[in-house]
């Protein structure tokens, strides 16, 4: 495989960030509070975390940093009340654990968020992913090829793990989305070639398991995914390997219908650039319609972003480092509006 596998590593923390100055940052806005806001959020090199915000007229903060964490892996985030939560695992301690941080409105930062005990038989895990369904915080991470979600309550309680159904099959990785009535799983098969989707509503009853192939290619196979709920529709991107060489892909399930086939973004977009490594999407509104925002970073620690409207075009890659500053971008998670 031609691509430079790295471990995103490191984390960052601090009560206020103070963002470093960047040739082509445009002016920094004191918060996040505005819906039409993304967060986004990055490991850098291999000792910390890095931070920025693109506002909804399409200027971007300077990158701020935190330092001081080690060995970060399964970086996810979503949006809760205008409030980024941000998870990662952290092997600085033994056993390796959940670290929980939280940037409010105002842009401080709380570093003691709560976290859920891991599951039986869990010290560590590959693949987790936060999110904002039905109301509330949950975060979902794998067991033994089963998928296990833990909510938190309006008590400051982390509810129990309960399994999320698979239909009979082991899953490979993990993505979740929400709405203000559903919560929902899409789950990658151990093929690494299908997509499956269930969702958690009214009475936390799980329904679904709407499945598709993440390619019709029986020789590509994808290795992460990423979910967002726009609107009425599900959206999924995925990284994937096609002859050899690592593309982003996307789909989307309209409502309670079938999938569009998952399409090779390199098509959609006039130039595509660098061997994405890591993707990540997040609904964002715009006016009376919903937009999907999306974000990779490259085996060479590039950072591209952008924007597929309602109508289905996609707009230009925009380099988020130009915007918001230099990093050697490796794990990444983008956090927006949930309706």
């Amino acid at each position: 495989m031609k691509t430079k596998l790295r471990v995103a590593a490191a984390l960052v923390a601090a009560t206020t960030l103070a963002f470093g100055a960047t040739a082509q940052a445009a002016t920094a806005h004191p918060n996040a509070a505005n819906p039409q806001d993304v967060q986004i959020v990055t490991t850098d090199g291999t000792g910390s975390l890095v931070h920025t915000v693109r506002h909804g007229d399409g200027t971007w903060q300077n990158f701020g940093r935190i330092g001081g964490r080690n060995g970060i892996t399964a970086l996810t985030s979503t949006l809760v009340n205008g409030e980024e939560n941000i998870f990662f695992e952290e092997s600085s301690g033994v056993p390796p654990h959940l670290t929980h941080l939280i940037r409010h409105a105002d842009g401080t930062w709380n570093l003691n968020g709560t976290v859920p005990a891991w599951p039986d038989g869990v010290s560590s895990t590959g693949s987790l992913v936060a999110t904002t369904g039905q109301g509330r915080l949950s975060l979902v991470l794998l067991k033994d090829g089963v998928p296990q979600l833990s909510t938190l309550g309006s008590d400051g309680v982390w509810s129990e793990w309960s399994a999320v159904p698979t239909g009979g099959h082991w899953v490979h990785q993990i993505a979740a989305t929400g709405d203000r009535d559903t919560t929902t799983v899409v789950e990658l098969d151990m093929d690494s070639q299908t997509v499956t989707s269930f969702v958690r509503g009214a009475g936390d009853t799980w329904s679904g398991g709407s499945s598709t192939p993440a390619t019709p290619n029986p020789n590509a196979y994808a290795v992460e995914i990423t979910a967002a709920q726009v609107g009425p529709d599900l959206q999924v991107a995925a990284i994937e390997w096609v002859g050899g060489w690592p593309s982003v892909f996307h789909s989307v399930q309209h409502g309670n219908a079938g999938w569009d086939p998952f399409r090779d973004l390199t098509g959609a977009v006039p130039v595509f650039k660098g061997e994405p490594l890591h993707v990540a999407i997040a609904a964002s509104p715009a006016g009376f319609t919903d937009e999907l925002q999306l974000v990779y970073t490259t085996a060479t620690g590039g950072m591209y972003h952008t924007i597929r409207h309602s109508n289905g075009a996609w707009q230009p890659l925009g380099d988020v480092e130009g915007a918001a500053g230099h990093v050697a971008a490796g794990a990444v998670s983008i956090a927006g509006h949930s309706s």
